[in-house]
């Protein structure tokens, strides 16, 4: 059996020309020198796209280095281009994880309105109180106005004094709502009726609508005039009747109100009656 073992590698066949060197026993030989002699791998690539695939679009792709391949021709598989791919297909993972633009801006308006949720209230409080504050400043100053005037005399009965206002449904509930007393509409009067008639009866429903804005209010006493006068001349003729006259000063005060507004035509009529400070009397030096 030894006999027909062959030795690999074959021996040569001995040579009269050829002289065989041994090795020395203490040199080395690399398995680079021993390697058999391999050829150069061609770099793989990836054929042109046709037309009907890129749907006549020019696409490309920018390589890491700036590079621009057109990814409708072929195309050497290198590692720069395979880098650039990893990188768009993470880039494009990305936007598919993020929500439509329609949907991120509703989802920020949500955002956003669900912040807002946590002080609507307490703004738009604030924002209708200062309101409601300046209307009723407006209010009380025609009423200050109006008494102050050489129109509106005071002669120891009370006076009225009438304000037109033009105002939303909404701006008259804020002035108006839970005020005073409510005549209609109600369950029992007129409920289907557009007219609200709201009464303030006392000192205190007037307090409570005008609030801080409330303050002491100046008029003016009056003689009373048209009051028959002695006359001096034959058989008591040519005496005349008396005129009016100022006398001064005087606080007054508002006794009550009468509130009616028309839904439909937003009007707001408001009757004030306002009385001197102190009682009624007579203001004449004739009486």
């Amino acid at each position: 059996r030894a006999a027909n073992v062959s030795s690999f590698p074959p021996a040569l066949p001995h040579s009269p020309t050829m002289t065989t060197v041994p090795f020395p026993a203490s040199s080395h030989v690399s398995v680079k020198e021993n390697a058999y002699p391999i050829s150069p791998v061609a770099t793989p690539s990836i054929g042109a796209l046709s037309k009907a695939t890129t749907k006549g679009r020019k696409r490309s792709i920018t390589l890491v280095d700036g590079a621009e391949l057109d990814l409708s021709a072929a195309l050497p598989v290198t590692p720069e281009l395979l880098q650039a791919m990893r990188l768009r297909i993470i880039q494009l993972e990305d936007e598919l994880a993020r929500p439509p633009a329609a949907k991120r801006v509703k989802i920020a308006s949500s955002a956003v309105a669900a912040a807002a949720d946590d002080q609507p209230a307490k703004s738009s409080s604030k924002a209708d109180d200062k309101k409601r504050k300046m209307q009723v400043k407006k209010i009380f100053d025609r009423v200050k106005k109006e008494c102050k005037s050489d129109s509106f005399k005071f002669q120891g009965s009370p006076k009225t004094l009438k304000i037109d206002e033009v105002l939303e449904v909404t701006e008259f509930e804020a002035l108006f709502g839970g005020k005073g007393v409510l005549i209609q509409p109600r369950k029992d009067n007129k409920p289907k009726s557009t007219v609200t008639i709201i009464h303030l009866t006392n000192a205190a429903h007037v307090r409570d609508f005008f609030g801080d804005e409330l303050k002491p209010l100046k008029g003016n006493t009056w003689s009373r005039g048209g009051i028959p006068q002695r006359g001096f001349g034959f058989f008591g003729g040519g005496g005349g009747l008396s005129k009016s006259v100022k006398q001064g000063s005087c606080d007054v005060e508002i006794a009550s109100a009468e509130i009616n507004y028309s839904k439909n035509g937003m009007k707001c009529s408001i009757k004030f009656e306002v009385q001197q400070v102190g009682g009624y009397g007579y203001f004449d030096d004739d009486w």
